[in-house]
C-alpha cells in the first residue's frame, strides 16, 4: 500500500482528529467530559470495552491540541479533568442513593457524591494528564507515556486516603472471561495497564504530522492486537478445565430488607425473616453465611438476639457481619458462631481493617489533625455508631478447621483491594477460600451492587481462591477460582412487601495452585511500567 492510499483510507479518521483537537474552552471542557461519561458504559453491567477505545482514543486526540497551546498545561489539566469527572459521576452515582434514604434530613449533602467525589478523583486524572503533557510527543510515544502516567494514577486512586480503587480499567473484562484470567498472572492493576494501552493504541494511527510515519503509528495498534489475542488465546484455554468441587456444602442466605425499614421495630422482622429462612432444607455440616450487619446494630450479640440464633443453628456453622462496641472502640465485624449450650458459640471473629474514608472511618484517622465528618453523612447511616469505626489490625486467615476450611474474610469496600488476599498474615497459604460479606443494599438496584459483584469476583482471579458472597440486596452467589459464577442466590417466597430474599445452597468449589500473582504481588506492573518508560524514550521525538 502506498503512502497516498494509506493517507486516502486514513482522511476519516485525520478529520475526527483535527475536529477533536481544536476544541477549545468550555466546549472542550463538555466535549471531555461526554468522553468519560460514555466510559463508563464499558464497565458492570455493560461490560462494553470496546468504549474504553473510543474515550480513551478521544482524550489522547484532545490532549494534542491542548498540547499545541502556549498554556498547555492547564489545557492539559482541565481536559483531564473534565474526562474523569463525567467518568466518575455517571458509573459512580449510586453513591448519593444513600443520602435519599431519609431525603428530608439528608438530601441538602447530595454535592458531596454527585461533586465533591467525583471532582476529587478527577484531580487525579488531570494531573496524571498534566505530567504526561510534559513528555507529549507527536509521535507514537504518546501512548506509552499516557498509559505510564495513567497507569500510575489509577495505583494512586487505589492507596491515597485510604484509596478508592473503583473501576479500574482493567475490570471492564467480564469477570470469569478469557482476557480477565491475565488478573492471575499480575493482579487488577497490571491488567489495567494492559487495557489502557489496548484503549488508546488506535490513537497512534493519526495526528497532525504527514504520513510518512505510517508504520510506526501502526506499532503500537499491532501490538495491542497481539497482546489481546494472545490474551483471550491463553484465558481461553485456562479456562477450559471445569471446576472442581468439594465435599463441604455452604448455605449463602439473606433477606434483602431494604435499608430504609432494616429498624423498623427494632429490627425484629429481619431476625424473624431469617429464623424462616433457616428452616429450609440442609445438613448439620453446612456453612451458613449471612451478610455484613446481618442484624441491625449489634442484635447479634444480644441475650435476645443470641437466643434465637442459638436456635436456628441445628449443628451448622455460622458466618456473619455484626457491629459491636469493644474496648478500643466500635467494630465492623465477622463472626463465626458454633451453636452452644446456652447460646452461640464464637469461634473467632474479624474486624474490618479498611474502612471506607469519610464514611465508616471518621476523619481523624485520614487527615492529620482532622476532625469527625460523621456529622455530614446520612443520619441512616449513623445508626451503627456515629462516631466511626475503629480499623482491625490487617488482614487475617480464619482457621477453625475442625467445623470448617480455613478461610480469608473480606467486608464489603475490602473486596476492591487485591493486597488484602495476598496479605492476609502468615497463614495466608493455608486458606482454601474467601469470604465476601457485604451490605448493597445502599446502593440501590443499579450499577453500584453490579460493579461491586463484578470487582470481587477479580479477587477470585487473582488468588485462584473460591470466593463465597453473601450481599443484602446485591449479588449472593459462589464463584470458582476462575472468576466464574458457579451458583447464585434466588427469591424465596414469603418476603414482606418490597423484601428480596436470596438463598443457595452449594458445594463449596476446590482452590486452585497458587497464581503468579499470589507469588509476585506487584513485580509484573512496576517491570511493566519501566518497559513502558523504555517505549517511550525510544520512540519519542517533539
Amino acid at each position: 500500500m502506498s503512502d497516498q492510499t494509506a493517507s486516502h483510507g486514513l482522511g476519516v479518521f485525520t478529520a475526527v482528529h483535527e475536529a477533536i483537537a481544536r476544541t477549545r474552552g468550555l466546549t472542550a471542557m463538555a466535549f471531555a467530559a461526554l468522553l468519560g461519561a460514555f466510559c463508563a458504559l464499558g464497565f458492570a453491567p455493560f461490560h462494553f470495552t470496546p468504549v474504553l477505545i473510543m474515550s480513551f482514543t478521544g482524550l489522547v486526540w484532545m490532549l494534542d491540541g491542548a498540547r499545541s497551546r502556549v498554556r498547555w498545561g492547564r489545557a492539559i489539566f482541565a481536559r483531564g479533568w473534565a474526562f474523569g469527572f463525567g467518568f466518575f459521576l455517571v458509573s459512580m452515582y449510586w453513591t448519593a442513593l444513600p443520602f435519599l434514604v431519609e431525603p428530608e434530613k439528608d438530601a441538602i449533602y447530595l454535592w458531596m457524591p454527585l461533586i465533591g467525589l467525583p471532582g476529587g478523583m478527577a484531580l487525579i486524572w488531570g494531573v496524571a494528564c498534566l505530567l504526561g503533557g510534559a513528555f507529549w510527543s507527536s509521535s507514537p510515544s504518546r501512548m506509552f507515556i499516557f498509559v505510564l502516567f495513567m497507569g500510575g494514577a489509577e495505583l494512586v486512586r487505589g492507596t491515597l486516603f485510604g484509596g478508592f480503587p473503583w473501576n479500574l480499567a482493567g475490570t471492564s473484562w467480564v469477570p470469569g472471561g478469557p482476557v480477565s484470567q491475565a488478573a492471575s498472572l499480575g493482579g487488577v492493576y497490571w491488567l489495567t495497564l494492559m487495557t489502557l494501552f489496548v484503549a488508546v493504541a488506535p490513537a497512534a494511527l493519526v495526528d497532525t504530522r504527514d504520513m510518512r510515519g505510517l508504520v510506526g503509528r501502526a506499532l503500537p495498534t499491532v501490538m495491542a492486537i497481539a497482546l489481546l489475542g494472545f490474551g483471550w488465546a491463553w484465558g481461553s484455554q485456562r479456562l477450559a478445565t471445569e471446576t472442581v468441587m468439594t465435599e463441604r456444602t455452604v448455605q449463602l442466605m439473606d433477606v434483602g430488607v431494604p435499608q430504609a425499614r432494616k429498624f423498623d421495630n427494632g429490627g425484629a422482622p429481619v431476625l424473624l425473616r431469617y429464623i424462616q429462612l433457616a428452616q429450609l432444607p440442609s445438613e448439620p455440616e453446612d456453612i451458613l453465611i449471612w451478610p455484613e450487619g446481618a442484624l441491625p446494630n449489634s442484635m447479634l450479640l444480644t441475650p435476645t438476639g443470641q437466643d434465637q440464633v442459638n436456635a436456628l443453628l441445628r449443628g451448622r456453622t455460622l458466618i456473619a457481619g455484626t457491629a459491636w462496641l469493644s474496648e478500643s472502640g466500635a467494630r465492623n465485624s465477622l463472626f463465626v458462631f458454633r451453636q452452644g449450650r446456652v447460646g452461640p458459640v464464637p469461634l473467632g471473629h474479624y474486624d474490618k481493617h479498611r474502612l471506607v474514608p469519610f464514611g465508616e472511618l471518621a476523619a481523624e484517622h485520614i487527615v492529620p489533625f482532622g476532625t469527625s465528618i460523621s456529622g455530614l453523612l446520612p443520619d441512616a447511616m449513623q445508626r451503627n455508631f456515629a462516631g466511626g469505626f475503629t480499623p482491625g489490625n490487617g488482614p487475617v486467615v480464619v482457621d477453625q478447621t475442625d467445623y470448617l476450611p480455613a478461610f480469608i474474610p473480606l467486608i464489603c469496600y475490602e473486596g476492591l483491594f487485591p493486597e488484602m488476599v495476598r496479605k492476609a498474615g502468615p497463614q495466608r497459604e493455608a486458606a482454601e477460600w474467601i469470604v465476601v460479606i457485604s451490605n448493597d443494599a445502599w446502593f440501590g438496584g443499579g450499577l453500584g451492587p453490579a460493579q461491586h459483584y463484578a470487582q470481587n469476583r477479580y479477587r477470585a482471579i487473582e488468588s485462584g481462591l473460591p470466593l463465597a458472597r453473601v450481599a443484602t440486596r446485591g449479588a449472593t452467589a459462589m464463584i470458582d477460582g476462575y472468576g466464574r459464577q458457579v451458583a447464585r442466590g434466588e427469591p424465596v417466597e414469603g418476603d414482606p412487601e418490597g423484601w428480596r430474599s436470596a438463598v443457595v445452597r452449594t458445594p463449596l468449589p476446590a482452590a486452585l495452585d497458587r497464581t503468579p500473582y499470589q507469588r509476585f504481588g506487584e513485580t509484573f506492573y512496576w517491570l511493566t511500567l519501566v518497559v513502558l518508560a523504555g517505549l517511550a524514550f525510544a520512540s519519542w521525538r517533539r
